[in-house]
């Protein structure tokens, strides 16, 4: 706070602010109050999330108010992007998932990404980016892939080990922990571990290109979190990132609490003490930290 008002408030103090007292009131039971927060946070500006949509949706429903549910549910996917995948996993929606007005926004969806699509400035840029992400995300998975187990076989362990804890059936449990929790064979650690490598550098080098010319992608969060074993040393990767992403800080076109989920990371390689780190409103974005380096 009083970070804020040294250096005079910016739109994304003010969204910050009102998101985090409609979190609170939120999680407090307080869902009238905690709508017209997130009303007003999402008038100031539209964040890279759709989040703060879904908990507004959320507490309608709390209200038992279908209607205002309905609209909020909708703008997630227009407006705030929501991939198909949230939308059916969003844990405030368990209950609704029979719901006939539910199953029209299903059934809608792909016209509302559209109309989200449809608003995107440079859709080339943002494809760009999506492959660079998608880079990422697939050479951290290679391992799995050698070892014989597909995305597929991921997620239905997924599924299948809630049940089978739920069940307290811990021979199933153990069984499907070596999906979830898959440790690569010796034969492939330094092949898949050298292509983690070069993607990432590679990566990396776009993003500086990209970076330079339009300026900090937000949805490129992920590729720069995937050099935080370094944050805060002096190398090519920070010394370009960190003043970059620090001036759009103070020109107010990113949060000030951009680098929250590094330093956390920070302190907790220095005192041996991981866990977990919430990264702001977004989805998924909250990291199970192992002491590994990437």
């Amino acid at each position: 706070m009083i970070s804020s008002f040294s250096y005079g408030q910016t739109e994304y103090d003010k969204h910050d602010r009102l998101i985090s007292e409609a979190n609170t009131l939120r999680k407090n039971g307080n869902c009238e109050q905690a709508i017209e927060k997130y009303k007003n946070a999402l008038e100031i500006l539209i964040p890279n999330s759709s989040t703060p949509f879904f908990n507004l949706a959320e507490c309608a429903l709390n209200l038992n108010n279908l209607t205002l549910a309905d609209e909020w549910i909708r703008k997630g996917v227009s407006v705030g992007g929501a991939p198909k995948s949230y939308l059916k996993d969003y844990k405030g929606f368990t209950d609704i998932q029979e719901k006939e007005f539910y199953k029209q926004i299903i059934s809608d969806y792909n016209k509302l990404r559209q109309k989200y699509f449809s608003s995107i400035e440079d859709i080339d840029l943002y494809l760009e980016i999506e492959e660079l992400t998608a880079r990422d995300q697939f050479v951290r998975k290679t391992g799995m892939y050698l070892d014989g187990y597909s995305e597929i076989d991921y997620q239905n362990a997924g599924d299948a080990f809630f049940k089978a804890q739920k069940e307290n059936d811990t021979i199933k449990v153990k069984e499907l922990k070596k999906i979830l929790f898959h440790k690569t064979k010796e034969e492939y650690k330094k092949t898949t571990s050298d292509l983690m490598k070069r993607v990432d550098s590679l990566n990396v080098a776009r993003l500086m290109e990209i970076t330079e010319q339009h300026g900090w992608q937000e949805r490129a969060w992920i590729i720069l979190w995937h050099q935080r074993g370094t944050y805060g040393e002096d190398n090519y990767v920070w010394n370009y990132f960190k003043p970059v992403i620090d001036k759009e800080i103070e020109e107010g076109k990113l949060s000030r609490n951009f680098w929250s989920a590094f330093e956390q990371f920070k302190e907790m390689m220095k005192s041996g003490n991981f866990g977990t780190i919430q990264v702001g409103e977004k989805p998924k974005k909250e990291i199970k930290i192992k002491k590994e380096k990437n």
